[in-house]
């Protein structure tokens, strides 16, 4: 199945279990000799006189069970549009997607559940699928990424890089100036922190070409935690889920204040200063001693810049004259 973590024969009894607890409240039986979990609680508003809410939950299970079983996927969005008549918005979809979850036991990837498409991709990328060929570097701003875009007959790639950039704003220009045709690349936004589908890509990807991954975002404390966030994965209980644990950090960094306009340099927040604090004194920062000098150094110098203030120096400049002479040269931290 798609979600790691997931176990498609827990997965089963959970719901199994979830069923029975349902009809033994419809029936006033008692069904526990039947179920795998006896001691299991459910939420207490689950059973009540109005049958929505319960409607609304059985739907939700009946859809995953259908898609674990065939091996199939969805968004929330999907979900939203599939039951249409028992939800007014999206946010109700949402809320009770997350209620499965709890009920289950399971996150929602393990479910073979995803938020909305949000991610982009580009570059040296082909895809192959019955007899027909899908060039993402002659698709204008690439793809949108889901968690399927690799199941195809045949993926093939040129590039010797994966360049990820924290913003979309930096992947519409690098797009615009083909950045693959100077840097053989795969270029991918997750459009700041990235979603499940995204991490996944990139972790199929590293695998199954053996590529370097580099990675591009602001000096500032939410830049490095989104670096992190890819780096890390999504932690769900003792499990990191798509960890990119190489991936390098090629800048921004604290000798770039060089380069910049001093009217760039921001004072950092109370809120910055309580950000880096946390991820400096966490037992979890999974990173270099080279990233972690650069927040701490950042925490001393009490300053922060964003990628646009590189770009004013010319797209040109940044391109050649800073991330592609880094890159080559390696000069990155990981």
């Amino acid at each position: 199945m798609d979600g790691q973590g997931g176990d498609k024969g827990r997965i089963f009894e959970e719901i199994e279990d979830f069923v029975l607890h349902v009809m033994s409240w419809l029936l006033s039986f008692d069904v526990d000799i039947f179920k795998a979990n006896s001691e299991k609680q459910y939420p207490r508003g689950l059973l009540n006189r109005r049958l929505v809410g319960l409607c609304r939950t059985v739907s939700v299970v009946e859809l995953v069970n259908d898609m674990v079983i065939q091996d199939k996927s969805c968004t929330q969005r999907e979900i939203y549009y599939k039951l249409y008549h028992l939800f007014s918005e999206q946010c109700q979809t949402n809320r009770h997607i997350l209620h499965v979850c709890h009920i289950l036991g399971f996150p929602r990837a393990s479910l073979n559940v995803y938020a909305s498409e949000k991610g982009c991709i580009g570059g040296l990328l082909v895809l192959r699928k019955n007899n027909e060929r899908l060039n993402l570097n002659e698709v204008e701003n690439g793809l949108m990424i889901n968690d399927s875009l690799l199941k195809v007959d045949r993926v093939e790639s040129q590039a010797n890089y994966i360049l990820v950039v924290e913003k979309y704003s930096l992947y519409q220009k690098l797009c615009e100036k083909e950045i693959w045709n100077i840097l053989p690349c795969i270029l991918i936004t997750g459009k700041g922190v990235p979603d499940f589908s995204t991490r996944k890509i990139i972790c199929e990807l590293v695998e199954l070409f053996q590529l370097e991954c580099v990675y591009v975002g602001d000096y500032d404390p939410y830049g490095f935690r989104i670096y992190l966030s890819y780096k890390e994965g999504c932690k769900t209980n003792e499990d990191a889920i798509f960890p990119c644990a190489d991936m390098r950090w090629v800048g921004m960094n604290s000798q770039d204040m060089s380069l910049i306009p001093k009217e760039a340099l921001l004072a950092l927040s109370q809120r910055d200063k309580n950000v880096l604090r946390n991820m400096l004194s966490g037992d979890s920062l999974k990173c270099s001693a080279k990233v972690r000098r650069e927040i701490s150094q950042m925490e001393k110098l009490s300053r922060k810049f964003e990628i646009e203030a590189m770009e004013s120096l010319g797209m040109d400049f940044f391109i050649r004259e800073y991330l592609i002479r880094r890159v080559m040269r390696r000069e990155w931290a990981s």
